[in-house]
């Protein structure tokens, strides 16, 4: 009987630290990705491929379209530095 309970309980930690990990590994996925697109936005069209300047086209495009909802609610304030940003994409 302790033999049983040990057991399903040595199971049930191993599941539940699995599963803590897998979310620990997907969020470091989300990270590593958000930030290769702020790197290739932040570089100079001169020093990438053609493919990745497709892609730089494809992440201003879409940090526009997240902050054009926020530019236009008066609810949600954006900070300078947020606006700064937002002018320079337009201007490409």
């Amino acid at each position: 009987m302790i033999s049983t309970i040990t057991f399903f309980f040595g199971v049930l930690a191993g599941w539940l630290l699995a599963f803590r990990r897998q979310n620990q590994i997907e969020k470091q996925k989300e990270k590593r990705k958000f930030s290769n697109e702020i790197e290739l936005r932040a570089t100079p069209d001169t020093y990438l491929s053609e493919f990745d300047i497709i892609r730089k086209r494809y992440y201003e495009a879409k940090f526009k379209k997240m902050t054009q909802a926020m530019i236009n609610k008066r609810d949600i304030l954006m900070t300078k530095e947020e606006i700064r940003i937002r002018k320079a994409s337009e201007k490409r």
